[in-house]
């Protein structure tokens, strides 16, 4: 009866459906009701981390597998619907997907304008695409190359900074000019 508390019981706990009626077994509903009013699960966007020049045959995702406790860490396990479904996947499966263009988001036309690259905390997945386009670009003998400065942030490098030999390598064939790194959950290092 009490807004104000169902809304902190609520966002404390984060419960499941299933946690829910676990918890009120006084709810009985039929199920054929219940699955009728249960909303369609929206579809997840990822970016896509690959550029189509080195690997036109495919498409690479860049997805963190989501597990958290609620409450304060003391709740139980929760799973990211979509992540989860996607790390349980075998060789061989098959994925429903659709690609939905970002015209506006793209490396410039001339391959010489600079690029300034920035993912504070967002991810690095997209921006992986343009320095393999770009590195493409060189290997196949491609002209000279702006300045590409790559600007981003993840909580731990030893755990987030999942392109690190890729990045070091781009730099080194001239396909990234520079990369500028922050890590918010550096053990020893203040956030």
């Amino acid at each position: 009866q009490d807004a104000r508390l169902y809304e902190e019981w609520k966002w404390f706990r984060c419960p499941t459906l299933v946690e829910v009626l676990e918890e009120f077994p006084s709810v009985a509903l039929p199920p054929a009701l219940l699955l009728s009013h249960l909303p369609l699960l929206q579809p997840r966007h990822y970016s896509v981390s690959s550029a189509p020049g080195p690997s036109p045959a495919e498409i690479h995702l860049t997805v963190a597998v989501v597990t958290y406790h609620s409450q304060d860490g003391q709740g139980p396990l929760h799973y990211g619907v979509c992540s989860s479904w996607l790390a349980r996947l075998q060789p061989g499966d098959t994925v429903p997907a659709f690609i939905r263009g970002a015209p506006s988001f793209r490396l410039p036309p001339d391959p010489e304008a600079p690029c300034l690259l920035v993912g504070p905390g967002t991810g690095v997945a997209p921006f992986r695409s343009f320095w393999q386009h770009r590195l493409h670009q060189l290997r196949a003998g491609g002209g000279p190359l702006g300045r590409m400065v790559l600007v981003f942030g993840c909580r731990s490098s030893a755990l987030d900074h999942i392109y690190r030999q890729e990045m070091a390598e781009a730099q080194e064939a001239g396909a990234l000019s520079q990369v500028l790194t922050a890590f918010s959950r550096e053990p020893g290092t203040p956030k």
